[in-house]
């Protein structure tokens, strides 16, 4: 008797080896099942010849593990077994389909460990002379797959013509493949979530059920004017009819964009036969708080909140096969996640990244603080995967904000200069910004402070305060030195320092000192996580220079709904050389801009947003050109090196105690728990506090140093000795 060739090894005691056929015909029919489902929404794709290009990657993937020297490898017993195969799978598939010339299948096979390449390096592949045994060897392994395969797999030829993908269809193909084989070894492996097929998007039912609960708002709001504006301005959302793929909506704060906009995104999947919905925020802390509100207007009977509404705070990825699972895959009705985890996706390389992105063709996203839900170097590409996806995925887009800056108007963005409709009707745009008073007065304080002389100058002004700072470490000194002046108690500190869970708790602590009116000396100290769609209301504002948009939303913050009468948004500079100010260089263009406005004492307003923008793209413009350059020539790698939000280094600790313990016990954990009780570490404060990685989960790491909900991990960071010079701070 033959013993058939393996894929897997066995995992466990409890996970028999995986045969070579088994393997290769999973994913070649899972990857299909999900690449059907994009093609019913790739308007442009030639349907037959994509399919084909996948076929072809799918099946010859694993083709290098039929090497002797792998097969002895993978017949070792689970706990014998080695880190890694000797010879690397992948080189013969490329090998064969190179040879064939299908090139567009030997990418992607190229790529799945690996991660998408920068294809003018493939050449390199040809030259190396450590291949040349896999050339060798090729008909033998080629001998052994047809007589592995052949029975159950028909045979693949080459498409006709190559098809046209630009590189978002290829990160979405590639995607396809990944997906299926990362899910089919973690089903091998006994390493998938156990758990049934996410819900239907529904839409036209959901968007009844959010008509009811926006009904049932209305009654306890009473029937001001206010409240009529907001009710006609969800009912024209939810009834319009959009001919465009690009909308944009630009009601000021207070006027319900997250129930209207939602009910205009349910209404055109269901004109459309969408099958998701995201909605993208420019900050992690605003998530929780959508994330309440969707769970209670959308779920159906018989449905469960995180099933339905997926809450995805950080880009947590891995590419180990005993920590995939903690994946989040977009897979639910309704994704909420941030700007950064969303773009970054889209830029990616990494086939843990990728995986989820064939997710994303027909769907309809909210891009909420359009305007400011990247650095300016950043949008012009990102415009461009907007109007691709558009396009060629069917996806249909709402850009929104309060003050909204209609960049995709600069030729830095268009040479048509597109015009894109506003779902607000005019009548109602002209209403609801009626009400947009002249709320706060923006002032510049021009001296350069160091934290206890800003700790001092804050106990001076009207409270309560919100004070916003340029950079994680800053704004966690700020908040101890500011505990010192306004006394224990009365200083709230909120960053991404904090796991989801503690920002959860701030908030809501924030919220009830506000609801206090006789309790005013107290302060806020915060990053730009709350700058933008928070419902807060502060009497005082204090921005640290950074950019008119991070400015103009924080005003938001401040005076909400004019009940202050006249309030001040002060701006002020830090001095760079005084101890534990950090400053953050992606600001160093824009805050120069913004000190020129005051400098020569132009009113501070939402109509100077398109001049600061161009005026800061047009002074970055090296880097907005050359990355959209590099997308044109297929280098993935050094796309997704170079689109960086946040440009670090980070690492995804858990700081809460009980996850550690359950995670040290090998217990299996789920990603929304990875999610809400961790944390992203720069990996030099890893290294320097020597923090321990899980053995049951590589590439996370347990966080045991020292961690409050009120600093967070910067508890233990600020008691090191000294930031050094190579760049230790944390932005």
């Amino acid at each position: 008797m033959i013993t058939p060739c393996l894929a897997r090894s066995v995992a466990s005691e409890h996970a028999p080896p995986q045969s070579y056929l088994e393997h290769v015909w999973h994913v070649l029919v899972r990857g299909r099942c999900y690449l059907r489902k994009v093609l019913l929404y790739a308007t442009s794709w030639d349907a037959k010849a994509v399919l084909r290009v996948y076929e072809l990657a799918a099946e010859y993937h694993d083709l290098g593990k039929l090497d002797d020297e792998n097969q002895r490898i993978l017949a070792l017993p689970w706990n014998k077994r080695a880190a890694r195969l000797p010879l690397p799978h992948a080189d013969a598939g490329v090998a064969d389909l190179m040879s064939r010339e299908a090139y567009q299948s030997m990418l992607l096979v190229f790529a799945h460990h690996a991660g998408l390449p920068d294809y003018n390096g493939i050449e390199d592949w040809r030259n190396d002379r450590a291949k040349e045994r896999v050339n060798q060897a090729l008909p033998t392994y080629l001998a052994r797959h047809e007589a592995s395969v052949r029975p159950i797999i028909t045979a693949k030829t080459l498409p006709r013509e190559t098809p046209v993908l630009r590189p978002p269809d290829f990160r979405v193909l590639f995607s396809c493949l990944t997906h299926a084989d990362h899910g089919d070894a973690a089903r091998a492996s006994h390493e998938e979530p156990q758990c049934s097929k996410p819900p239907k998007l529904r839409a036209s039912e959901r968007l009844a059920a959010l008509r009811r609960y926006v009904d049932k708002l209305a009654l306890v709001g009473g029937d001001s004017s206010r409240n009529r504006l907001r009710a006609a301005f969800f009912t024209d959302c939810s009834e319009g009819q959009q001919e465009n793929a690009i909308t944009f909506c630009d009601a000021p704060v207070g006027t319900g964009k997250t129930t209207a906009v939602m009910a205009n995104l349910l209404s055109t999947a269901a004109q459309r036969k969408l099958r998701r919905i995201f909605i993208i925020l420019p900050f992690t802390n605003i998530i929780t708080q959508s994330v309440k509100v969707y769970r209670k207007a959308l779920v159906l009977p018989g449905e469960r909140g995180e099933d339905v509404v997926a809450e995805v705070h950080h880009r947590a990825d891995f590419g180990d096969m005993a920590s995939r699972k903690l994946t989040a895959l977009w897979d639910a009705p309704v994704v909420v996640t941030t700007a950064v985890a969303f773009f970054e996706t889209l830029a990616s390389a990494t086939p843990s990244t990728l995986r989820r992105l064939q997710n994303l063709p027909g769907s309809a996203i909210f891009l909420d603080e359009a305007h400011a839900m990247l650095p300016v170097k950043l949008l012009p590409l990102a415009w461009q995967w907007i109007q691709h996806a558009a396009s060629a995925w069917s996806c249909y887009w709402v850009l929104a904000s309060g003050s909204l800056c209609h960049f995709w108007k600069l030729e830095e963005f268009s040479d048509s200069h597109i015009r894109l409709p506003n779902i607000l009707p005019n009548e109602q745009q002209k209403k609801l910004h009626g009400f947009e008073s002249k709320r706060v007065c923006y002032r510049y304080n021009t001296d350069s402070m160091g934290l206890d002389d800003l700790a001092a100058w804050l106990k001076q002004l009207e409270g309560p305060v919100i004070v916003v700072l340029n950079t994680v470490h800053t704004a966690a000194a700020a908040a101890k030195a500011a505990e010192n002046v306004f006394g224990e108690g009365n200083v709230l500190h909120l960053s991404t320092s904090l796991a989801p869970k503690d920002r959860e708790s701030t908030l809501e602590l924030v919220r009830a000192r506000l609801k206090d009116k006789g309790h005013i000396k107290w302060c806020l100290i915060a990053t730009s996580c709350v700058e933008a769609g928070v419902d807060l209301s502060f009497r005082t504002g204090v921005r640290e220079c950074a950019s008119l948009l991070s400015l103009l939303q924080l005003a938001g913050r401040v005076n909400r709904n004019a009940e202050y009468g006249k309030t001040d948004v002060w701006t002020v500079t830090l001095n760079g050389n005084s101890s534990n100010v950090v400053k953050h260089p992606a600001f160093n263009i824009s805050s120069r801009i913004l000190g020129d406005f005051f400098s020569s004492g132009r009113e501070i307003s939402p109509d100077l947003c398109t001049e600061a923008m161009q005026r800061e793209i047009r002074e970055s413009a090296g880097i907005s050109q050359e990355l959209a350059k590099q997308e044109g020539i297929y280098a993935f790698k050094t796309v997704e090196k170079e689109f960086r939000v946040i440009d670090d280094d980070a690492q995804l600790a858990v700081v809460d105690s009980e996850l550690i313990q359950r995670m040290r016990n090998f217990e299996d954990i789920s990603w929304r728990e990875i999610q809400f009780g961790s944390v992203r570490v720069r990996e030099k404060i890893i290294i320097k506090l020597a923090i321990e990685e899980s053995r049951r989960y590589p590439g996370v790491w347990l966080w045991e140093a020292e961690y409050s909900p009120f600093l967070g991990y910067m508890e233990a960071v600020l008691k090191l000795e000294k930031i050094t010079e190579d760049g230790f701070a944390i932005v």
